[in-house]
């Protein structure tokens, strides 16, 4: 199995990818977790932003000319099977990580957060392409009401670990839970 980080350029956050977390970018915090866990063969940084990139991981331009549903369809088609997974997700760890990797059976599997999808932490497969395609071709754009509606499989997840960095104050939430840091 391998990752693919996905990562475009932020219109909240500007260049949140490469902001400072902790002693390094928000961006090789996420690759590294990833790395650290051990359970994927390969990282892939999957953006449109060709500024960014990882120590961690190679990079891919995301050359897609639509939204994520496009990326990720693409990749579907390219990689059959990947665990997708957020750039901007700081406060994932190895547990979760762990799980869905530990739960994972061949079919797509996706955690959810107070009832809601994570489409950027969820495992795709080849099996979900043409559903997905069928969708977007009948003008669906919202990832999470597709994975809702396709009976995948689900985990339930702390909220929390799930969380985002789209704003500074996000940013400056992580600073302080995951660096000790007083802003």
């Amino acid at each position: 199995m391998i990752a693919i980080i996905f990562a475009k350029k932020s219109q909240r956050l500007r260049d949140k990818h490469s902001m400072d977390l902790c002693g390094e970018h928000l961006i090789d915090r996420v690759s590294r977790i990833i790395l650290e866990s051990h359970l994927l063969q390969e990282i892939i940084l999957f953006t449109k932003d060709s500024s960014l990139s990882s120590k961690y991981c190679r990079t891919e331009d995301d050359t897609t000319d639509g939204i994520l549903i496009d990326s990720i369809l693409y990749c579907i088609g390219k990689y059959r099977e990947f665990l997708a997974v957020g750039g901007d997700m700081p406060y994932i760890d190895d547990a979760l990580i762990n799980r869905i990797i530990s739960n994972y059976a061949g079919n797509a599997i996706g955690y959810t957060s107070g009832g809601v999808y994570q489409p950027l932490f969820t495992i795709y497969t080849g099996k979900l392409y043409k559903p997905l395609m069928d969708y977007r071709n009948g003008g669906g754009e919202s990832i999470s009401r597709f994975l809702s509606n396709s009976g995948i499989e689900t985990i339930n997840a702390d909220g929390d670990k799930l969380r985002s960095i789209n704003h500074i104050s996000d940013l400056d939430e992580a600073r302080r839970t995951l660096c000790g840091s007083k802003i």
